[in-house]
C-alpha cells in the first residue's frame, strides 16, 4: 500500500525539438513516414502460421494466406 502507482502528474515536462533534414531526393524535399510500422505485423502472422502447421522450411511468402494455398503445402 505504500507504493504509490506512477500517474501522468508524475512525469516531468518534455521538451520538443524539431531537425530538418530535407531528402536531397526530390524537389520538395519531402520524406515518407509511417510506412515503417506496416511491414511486421502480416510477417509475423505469416510466420505463426507456418510453425503451426509444422512447415518445416517451408515459408509462407504471400499474404493474404489463402487456404487453398495452405492446402498445397499439406
Amino acid at each position: 500500500m505504500d507504493y504509490a502507482l506512477p500517474r501522468a502528474d508524475g512525469v516531468p515536462a518534455i521538451g520538443v525539438a524539431s531537425c530538418d533534414s530535407p531528402s536531397p531526393l526530390n524537389p520538395l524535399g519531402l520524406k515518407g513516414t509511417g510506412e515503417g510500422s506496416a511491414v511486421p505485423g502480416p510477417a509475423a502472422i505469416a510466420n505463426a502460421v507456418a510453425d503451426a502447421l509444422g512447415a518445416g522450411d517451408d515459408e509462407i511468402t504471400e499474404v493474404p494466406i489463402r487456404a487453398r494455398a495452405l492446402a498445397r503445402r499439406s
